[in-house]
C-alpha cells in the first residue's frame, strides 16, 4: 500500500474499507480477502467504522489487518 494511514468517514459501513482496500491492492471481488481489528477478529461489514473505532480504537486510531489467507479468529 501507498501508506500506513488512511482516513476515512466515520459513518461510512466496514464494507467501505473492505471495497477501498480491495481497490488499492488491484484484487478482483472474485479473490480473497480476510480483514481484522486489532489481529483478532473479523468485523461484519455491516458494523459501522464510527462503532467500531469507538470500541476498538488504539492509540486514536483503528488498526485495520488484512491478508489473503485467513489469518487469525
Amino acid at each position: 500500500m501507498r501508506q500506513n494511514y488512511y482516513r476515512i468517514t466515520a459513518s461510512n459501513r466496514f464494507q467501505a474499507v473492505i471495497q477501498f482496500l480491495r481497490k488499492e491492492l488491484g484484487w478482483k471481488p472474485s479473490d480473497s480477502l480476510f480483514t481484522y481489528i486489532n489481529s483478532a477478529f473479523s468485523p461484519a461489514p455491516d458494523d459501522t467504522v464510527a462503532n467500531l473505532y469507538k470500541c476498538f480504537a488504539t492509540e486514536g486510531h483503528l488498526i485495520v489487518n488484512y491478508s489473503s489467507t485467513a489469518a487469525w479468529g
